[in-house]
């Protein structure tokens, strides 16, 4: 599939989503805020992962890997066996907040255990276990679906060139709210897989 159709596959999934929370679940019941879209927007974003690749990539969304405790990476892309990426989502960053915490914390961290580890058992709870090898050229990413309610533009920046200093691409994908997204970094981010296509 290419690039375009894969991103307005992936506004027009988010936007359903987004409305479908907005419906009245009964006439005489009333919810005061929307409910979380985070899991469906890590799905969302699996399946645009999907598409940018062929058949031979495994996408494991929130599998279990149980090094010492239980670690949950959001997502790991998977070419025969060998992990080439892992990809951190954030639904949104949050008011101007400072990224270091996600990057060093979660990212980093986890990829150091896992390159030590080598290799991995990502458990589902369909029990349908898959074995998997890690090792330090994993390609590191952060998302964010939106920048709306998210880093102004000056701590964006600052995030990014932090990011980039611990290894990891960070990009926002998209500008404005979810049934209204605009095209920020994800052409960049498809470009950035694509170039996954060739590890071996």
């Amino acid at each position: 599939m290419d690039i375009n159709n894969a991103i307005k596959n992936l506004k027009n999934g988010i936007c359903k989503v987004w409305n479908d929370t907005k419906g009245k679940l009964r006439p005489n019941v009333f919810r005061g805020h929307s409910r979380a879209i985070s899991t469906d927007v890590e799905d969302l974003i699996g399946l645009f992962v999907s598409d940018i690749f062929d058949d031979d990539f495994n996408i494991l969304i929130d599998s279990s890997v149980h090094v010492d405790t239980t670690h949950r990476p959001d997502m790991l892309v998977v070419n025969n066996g060998k992990v080439v990426a892992m990809i951190e989502v954030k639904t949104q960053m949050g008011w101007c907040r400072n990224a270091s915490g996600v990057i060093d914390n979660e990212i980093v961290r986890m990829h150091n255990i896992f390159c030590e580890t080598k290799n991995l058992t990502c458990k589902f709870s369909n029990d349908v276990d898959q074995q998997v090898t890690y090792d330090k050229d994993v390609k590191l990413f952060l998302i964010a679906l939106t920048s709306q309610n998210g880093a102004n533009p000056e701590q964006h920046k600052k995030n990014v060139e932090y990011a980039k200093s611990r290894g990891v691409d960070h990009f926002i994908l998209f500008d404005g709210w979810y049934n209204s997204l605009v095209n920020k970094d994800i052409n960049n981010f498809a470009e950035e897989l694509i170039k996954l296509k060739d590890v071996k």
